[in-house]
């Protein structure tokens, strides 16, 4: 038999064995390609009006995300297979082959696993291409006539990376192979992640993996300000070692202390597993360790996802406060007019009206740098918010204090604590409260304003100019289209007073990529999930060809099938909660830091992204165990 039918007879078998594998590969290639697809694809032209090109750099940035974390993912999952079939190919040395032909033999098989998975994903990406976009619109609440279309240069990007990737991890398992003694070969499965190592050393690793762990969650709790950027990064690093030093130092320890506890080892069959266990830790633990870094991505995703979601939503109720503005310099406009002028094609749901007085922004000086900064009287603004059913609690400030009213913002490192005093020429003002509520309408986003005392307001009217600001806000924002050309001609009508419009139009929402972005997060975080555990199942089902002849004895020595099968069920839950346990504490440092950079209480999040974790690892485990008792007791 030909090295090629012999490779394409054990492509056969590995479609069956490595079918988890095959399936998260192709489904990552499914996922790219449509990233890339949204880029280059005709069909996504309708966004232009939509800031396509922030649009562009997120998914691109994004893919270069997803390609860092394909490349482990593919370097890890052939390692595994080519441990897998080191034994196996091994044994072709009694046939006479030589390592080079097994090394071409393993390459061949290889290949067409990475073949078969990229075929696999591109055809389906192709055909589903049209369905994702459409789900992707869904899911960021976007209407939009999606029209099938698929260009050459998604398809030639995402295979190229992929088979780039296949190449080279092919190419170092070839020279492994042909660099591998027969023995090496054929205890190739039997290889072991970690060495024995001395009882001080396992102590030192204990202690420094909490530590360091303990240190990467104080660092976490740290962060929300431009000065704590750092406090960031140090615990992305150090949670990434102290989860490989926990389960390379304290599980492994704590785990062989539980052996040596009588009362608890000889109890519902622990003494079937746990000893196993202890050993598979100590084996394996950079598996665990790299699955609960991947699961902790996949909650900060996901979490990122919904507090942009969430802040987004803020934004817009922000900004459509008022549905039209109009600003004047004297306060001559008549309001009825424009009442009426606006209700011909749509009703009024509130209105006001206050006034404003415009500051020399060298008069201010504060930590932030506004062209246009504004004072506003208390029972003008008072009164408007009744009139808008706008929230407002405010007692009258002081003649020495202020309010200051701010805008929603996507995101902020700064530390809103850090300025408690306003000062304009000589005079200083305590900052008694800040407000991000829109009584100034989308005005509000331009400019520095300020709520302070009504005689300090008339204080400062012979140093500026005072504005008169007009604010509508109509029933259906959709229908706001109908208004707009009586709008646009009140300046036309009164030159002398209004010198301008603001107009809030639900076309007119430039933040949109912002609910593309959300949608994408929710694609890489299924992707992580979905990879995470098809990691732990391939590196089950590479154990139960070791546990195969173990349990084999166990059987033949009287103990029952039954009591064998929990001994594999608790074995294999360890395998995934353990990861997950860890992960849950983990990613509530995690969504604790982004909800301070989101300025977002995000908890509810972090118990929705670990039940469905949790919900997918139980399915996973559930199918784990049936296939690893079949390969072991049957």
């Amino acid at each position: 038999m030909s090295l090629f039918r012999l490779a394409c007879s054990n492509f056969k078998r590995s479609i069956r064995e490595y079918a988890s594998l095959i399936i998260s590969l192709a489904f990552s290639v499914f996922i790219f390609f449509n990233f890339q697809n949204v880029v280059y694809s005709d069909s996504m032209d309708v966004l232009k009006n939509m800031k396509k090109s922030y649009i562009d750099m997120i998914v691109q940035a994004a893919s270069v995300v997803f390609g860092v974390f394909l490349f482990f993912f593919i370097w890890y999952a052939t390692n595994i297979f080519l441990n897998q079939r080191k034994k196996e190919i091994g044994i072709y040395t009694f046939m006479g082959l030589d390592n080079t032909k097994i090394g071409r033999l393993y390459a061949l098989e290889a290949l067409f696993i990475s073949i078969f998975s990229v075929v696999s994903g591109l055809l389906t990406g192709i055909g589903f291409s049209k369905l994702f976009q459409m789900l992707l619109f869904k899911l960021s609440d976007i209407q939009a006539d999606i029209q099938f279309s698929v260009s050459l240069r998604p398809i030639f990007i995402t295979a190229v990376l992929f088979l780039s990737i296949f190449g080279l991890m092919i190419w170092k398992g070839y020279r492994t192979i042909v660099k591998s003694s027969v023995l090496q070969l054929l205890s190739g499965a039997r290889q072991k992640e970690m060495k024995h190592e001395a009882a001080a050393l396992t102590a030192v690793k204990v202690c420094v993996g909490i530590g360091v762990l303990a240190a990467g969650y104080v660092c976490a709790l740290s962060t929300g300000r431009l000065s704590s950027l750092n406090y960031g990064v140090a615990a992305v690093v150090l949670v990434i070692a102290g989860t490989y030093l926990l389960f390379g130092g304290a599980i492994p320890w704590f785990i062989r202390r539980l052996t040596k506890n009588k009362r608890f080892l000889y109890q519902k069959e622990r003494n079937l597993w746990v000893n196993n266990l202890a050993y598979r830790i100590r084996q394996n633990y950079r598996t665990y360790a790299m699955v609960t870094i991947l699961m902790i991505c996949s909650v900060t995703v996901l979490g990122t996802a919904i507090a942009l979601r969430q802040r987004y939503e803020k934004m817009i109720h922000f900004q459509e406060t008022y549905t039209f503005q109009v600003l004047a310099q004297k306060d001559d406009v008549d309001e009825g007019q424009i009442s009426a002028g606006i209700e011909k094609d749509n009703k009024i749901r509130y209105k006001n009206h206050l006034s404003y007085l415009g500051l020399n922004a060298e008069m201010f000086h504060t930590r932030f740098e506004n062209t246009v900064y504004g004072l506003v009287s208390y029972s003008q603004i008072k009164q408007a918010a009744e009139d808008a059913g706008l929230k407002f609690d405010y007692a009258e400030p002081a003649k020495d204090e202020a309010i200051e009213l701010t805008h929603i913002i996507l995101m902020s490192l700064v530390d809103e604590n850090e300025e408690e005093y306003m000062h304009i020429g000589e005079d200083t003002y305590k900052i008694t409260a800040r407000d991000s509520t829109a009584y100034l309408g989308d005005l509000q986003n331009s400019m520095g304003a300020y709520i302070v005392n009504d005689d300090v307001y008339e204080t400062y009217k012979p140093f500026g100019q005072e504005m008169y600001l007009y604010n509508y806000k109509i029933e259906d924002s959709e229908s706001a289209g109908a208004s707009v050309p009586f709008v646009k001609s009140l300046r036309e009508l009164q030159p002398e007073s209004i010198v301008g419009c603001n107009m809030v139009l639900p076309e007119n929402a430039e933040d949109t990529w912002i609910k593309i972005l959300y949608s994408l997060c929710i694609f890489m975080f299924v992707t992580f999930l979905l990879a995470s555990g098809s990691i732990i199942f391939i590196k089950l089902n590479n154990d139960a060809y070791e546990d195969r002849e173990r349990y084999g004895i166990l059987k033949k020595m009287g103990i029952s099938a039954y009591s064998l099968g929990r001994a594999v069920k608790q074995e294999i839950r360890f395998t995934y909660y353990c990861p997950f346990v860890l992960m849950t504490v983990t990613s509530w440092f995690a969504i604790k830091a982004l909800g301070n950079v989101m300025k977002e209480e995000l908890f509810l999040v972090n118990i929705y992204s670990a039940a469905a974790i949790l919900a997918v690892f139980t399915l996973i485990y559930m199918i784990s165990v049936k296939v690893f008792k079949k390969k072991v007791l049957d």
